[in-house]
């Protein structure tokens, strides 16, 4: 079992390094800067202002870099040494990439993102290591279930992290009240605003009784209130009357949903969930006869703008394709052709969506659904099935 937890550690470590360094050098234009030496252009790095959200985005992109070295790390050098050796490669990692962003035209580069990663590491270590050494009193807390199944545990902060990036808390009661306006509006009963608000909240509902079998409703209650506190509460953002409505209506149908078997329950939620994304990726259905080209580098659209603007689609998009390999995998596939079909509904819509005009067919979505279906494969062996 250890040599197992290593090599997943190992097989983690080097994906979330990967995209660390893709998606903080994508496009990958270099250009040459006056024949400066590698020495000048490190005095030109500096401690630039920047947002709140951005430096939550920095420390949230290191954290899961930092949690894997302290797990690699731990065995051999122990707790206290762990976390300085993931800070230390962290901070080096992150070193690296802002002198190589010098050369990148499209990027900025700045000690203060270094900064930050550096704090995500440590953090992600220490957050790693306290899991790990509190790990057996867990087995009987209510907590346990986060550990045993991760994956429905990530579904669930997905949504949240859709509903609630990019994180920024504002300490103005004049916005706090603003956030109730909108439901004094007419969207309480538009039934295509409300349906995939229902349809998610029945999905997170099925993975809370995964997390807390008999207690799934009150678990997703407290999860809804959690995401209505913070609209109000995070700048930008405003209570939804479809949303509430939304999870009214899961709530609702969560009593009729639950007493069904468990794979019929995932496969009526997949199916449901393919539906849904098919009507989001292809509408308003105006094909046209010319296609488009199909990009082949994957989140090449979202790395090319701000990345705290792209982060709610970034967490529907894992939401999703999440959630749709999960329930093909609990209605009683395997993994592996749950990850195919999974990838292989989503990879239509992408295709088709080359025929349609406004729209970007690339390859993320798919990537997204496969990659899915390998933390499935290595977090839940049983393939999310009970």
């Amino acid at each position: 079992m250890a040599d197992s937890n290593t090599r997943t550690a190992a097989w983690l470590l080097a994906v979330i390094t990967f995209l660390i360094v893709y998606g903080s050098l994508y496009p990958f234009r270099f250009a040459t800067l006056d024949g400066a030496g590698p020495f000048e252009l490190l005095q030109r790095l500096s401690f630039a202002r920047t947002t709140r959200s951005d430096v939550a985005a920095n420390v949230l992109l290191y954290l899961p870099l930092g949690a894997s070295l302290a797990w690699l790390l731990a065995t051999r050098l122990g707790g206290l040494l762990a976390v300085i050796a993931a800070t230390a490669i962290g901070a080096l990692l992150s070193l690296s990439v802002e002198f190589v962003q010098l050369y990148e035209t499209r990027r900025v580069a700045s000690l203060t993102d270094l900064s930050c990663n550096a704090i995500g590491a440590a953090a992600g270590a220490f957050i790693a290591l306290a899991v790990a050494s509190t790990h057996r009193r867990l087995r009987a807390s209510p907590l346990s279930s986060v550990l045993r199944h991760p994956v429905a545990t990530a579904i669930l902060l997905s949504w949240a992290g859709y509903r609630l990036a990019p994180f920024t808390p504002v300490f103005d009661p004049g916005k706090w009240a603003a956030a109730f306006a909108p439901l004094a509006g007419d969207g309480w009963w538009s039934p295509a605003a409300i349906l995939p608000h229902a349809l998610a909240w029945l999905v997170l509902i099925f993975a809370c009784d995964r997390l807390a079998t008999g207690r799934a409703r009150r678990l997703a209650a407290a999860a809804m209130l959690v995401v209505l506190v913070g609209r109000v509460l995070f700048t930008g953002m405003l209570l939804e009357p479809a949303e509430i409505s939304g999870m009214a209506l899961a709530l609702a149908a969560s009593a009729l949903v639950l007493g069904l078997p468990v794979e019929r329950i995932a496969s009526l939620l997949a199916a449901a969930l393919v539906v849904l994304i098919a009507i989001q990726g292809l509408a308003p259905f105006d094909f046209q006869l010319a296609q488009d080209q199909f990009a082949l580098v994957p989140f090449g659209e979202s790395l090319t703008h701000y990345r705290a603007t792209n982060l709610p689609d970034m967490f529907l998009r894992c939401f999703r394709y999440g959630a749709l390999v999960w329930l093909l995998a609990r209605s009683g596939l395997s993994v592996f052709p749950a990850t195919m079909l999974g990838a292989g509904v989503v990879f239509s819509v992408e295709l088709l969506q080359t025929w349609l005009p406004g729209q970007t067919a690339d390859v993320t979505d798919p990537l997204l659904a496969i990659a899915a279906g390998g933390l499935i494969a290595v977090f839940e062996r049983d393939g999310g099935r009970q």
